[in-house]
């Protein structure tokens, strides 16, 4: 006659161990759909120039899977629509928070220095060009993230450069991305690296 209390003293390890394999293939099922999770951000219908001023025909919503570097671009449920472009935007690229302005407005941009390793930049990086700021946390655990896109260098402080240490770089911000930044600032370091456009 069968015993169901025999059988599973009996079996206990195996049960165990099946039921530890059934609990690991479910988290990595679940993390899986996490981070295969998509995000509705705004692209460019087409080649968009500096100011010229946004209309529905200009913006599309596109699902990217991004994580947490979507914060450096427009979710799709902003509203674009009557803001001015600031730099150029090219066909069906995400568009970067710094990358439109209310219209007459300059307020949105804000100058922010920033001492940056000499390790964690370009050695020949100058004034005018434009780069992308990643957040490298302290906690081994934890992920870098995007937290600036297409920023523009104001200036280089050369001397500090020459001095060792951290190099003060000056550098225009939305007003969107300065938080992120300054979150990212007491939680590990910014990296610096050149725009890929």
């Amino acid at each position: 006659m069968f015993q169901p209390s025999h059988f599973i003293a009996h079996n206990s390890k195996r049960i165990i161990a099946i039921g530890a394999i059934a609990i690991s293939l479910i988290a990595a099922a679940t993390l899986a759909g996490l981070s295969q999770s998509s995000t509705s951000i705004w692209a460019a219908s087409h080649q968009l120039a500096p100011g010229s001023v946004i209309t529905a025909a200009d913006i599309t919503r596109v699902d990217a899977t991004l994580g947490r570097s979507s914060r450096g671009y427009y979710a799709s449920s902003a509203r674009l629509i009557g803001n001015v472009v600031t730099r150029p935007v090219g066909i069906l690229e995400f568009i970067p928070l710094n990358a439109l302005a209310q219209p007459g407005s300059a307020t949105d941009f804000r100058e922010m220095p920033l001492g940056i390793a000499k390790s964690d930049l370009p050695a020949d990086i100058a004034a005018g060009e434009r780069v992308d700021l990643y957040s490298v946390p302290k906690d081994a655990g934890a992920q870098t993230e995007l937290v600036g896109v297409d920023i523009h260098i104001k200036s280089v402080d050369k001397s500090s450069r020459d001095l060792g240490g951290a190099v003060s770089v000056l550098f225009l911000l939305h007003e969107k991305e300065i938080m992120a930044v300054m979150d990212s600032l007491s939680s590990g370091r910014i990296v610096v690296v050149r725009h890929a456009l």
